[in-house]
């Protein structure tokens, strides 16, 4: 990431005094490797407050270093002992999701999805056409047998070959889906 270039003016647009500008811009470098967690944008604008206040002031500062570090350290400390930088969580993740608007229903559907898109990388490839027949609501052995072509008993020991890949899949490679395993044995309770 670069390095943040800081706009120092005055009220009135014009830039402020080098010794100011070079004052500011060390106290804001300084700030933001001391507070690495505090957000650096946040810190700029309070960078560039302090320089157009020290601007309009200009004569009443000795030492422009001096003031933006004491300037730029009493902001952080103010704003760090009031709490404004902390985070506070309410309530529960539940609670939420139900104010966001989370519907249960489509992450199950997503995750549902990307389990059988991950199971049917892991088959060959008649294996895989199947899979999307019955994906597709095609379950039966006659209507696998007709989408590719075979005959129906074909179909029907395709189909169980299949579930017998997919058990071993699943217990093999120790899944914890399991909500996701039984939707499958639902889906492939072959109908006829």
């Amino acid at each position: 990431m670069g390095r943040t270039q800081l706009h120092l003016v005055d009220a009135e647009g014009s830039d402020v005094l080098p010794s100011i500008k070079a004052g500011v811009e060390s106290a804001f470098a300084w700030t933001v490797n001391t507070y690495p967690n505090l957000d650096p944008a946040v810190l700029a604008e309070w960078a560039e407050e302090i320089g157009c206040a020290m601007q309009r002031n200009k004569n009443t500062h000795a030492t422009p270093r001096r003031y933006a570090y004491a300037a730029m350290h009493g902001r952080v400390r103010d704003y760090l002992k009031t709490g404004a930088s902390r985070e506070t969580p309410e309530g529960s993740c539940s609670e939420l999701e139900k104010w966001a608007g989370v519907d249960n229903e489509v992450q199950t559907r997503i995750d549902r999805r990307i389990f059988f898109q991950e199971l049917t990388t892991k088959l060959d490839g008649r294996d895989q056409e199947i899979l999307i027949l019955l994906l597709q609501d095609i379950t039966s052995a006659s209507g696998v047998g007709k989408a590719l072509r075979i005959s129906e008993a074909a179909a029907a020991k395709a189909i169980q070959r299949l579930k017998i890949r997919i058990a071993f899949l699943l217990d093999g490679s120790k899944t914890t889906m399991v909500t996701q395993a039984k939707d499958f044995k639902k889906l492939c309770e072959t109908k006829g």
